[in-house]
């Protein structure tokens, strides 16, 4: 169940670099070469950080939810999947659009798209998850999923962007629905 867990989780927070990565390759111009592989880096190591520090945290906070780690880890999510959501549905994804050859937007991009996986993290250290393997795997997954939203952003294009937004929250909705039932188990 862990890994099935583990596998939602980084499916719902690269689905969100996806969609980043498909939005700025798209509608803002063109990409100089070596760009894609520099932001799937930048965006795979700042999630690696920010989980592994939002688990730090999270362990430490874990005494304070001993016997409802799950209700705190449903909780989490539902949050992060509904504000996936809702910023796909509230804003044109060009609002969104900077100039990705820049390495400042790169960074700042890298940054912003990973404080979702420092909440996730937040979860791991509080559920115990094994923040090793939750690591590995977001890490895989952002930089594969990043790389390809950078290759092939002008032929999915902004409605594909909008829709793996979407899915990206609906997957993290669905990770908390794994922490109820198990809590309801």
């Amino acid at each position: 169940m862990e890994v099935l867990i583990l596998f939602i989780i980084t499916l719902g927070l690269a689905m969100d670099c996806f969609t980043i990565a498909i939005t700025n390759s798209s509608v803002s111009g063109l990409v100089k070469p070596g760009i894609p592989l520099k932001v799937a880096v930048a965006f795979a190591f700042a999630h690696l950080v920010l989980l592994f520090l939002g688990n730090w945290i999270g362990g430490l906070l874990q005494p304070m939810f001993t016997g409802v780690e799950s209700w705190v880890a449903f909780v989490i999510l539902v949050i992060i999947g509904l504000k996936m959501i809702s910023e796909v549905r509230r804003r044109h994804p060009k609002s969104k659009v900077f100039d990705i050859n820049e390495p400042k937007v790169i960074v700042i991009l890298s940054l912003a798209t990973a404080m979702d996986a420092f909440l996730a993290g937040l979860v791991l250290g509080i559920t115990s998850l094994s923040v090793y393997a939750g690591g590995i795997l977001l890490t895989v997954t952002v930089f594969i999923l990043t790389l390809a939203g950078m290759a092939g952003g002008e032929q999915l294009g902004m409605t594909f962007a909008k829709r793996t937004g979407t899915f990206g929250g609906a997957f993290l909705l669905i990770a908390a629905a794994v922490f109820l039932f198990q809590f309801i188990l």
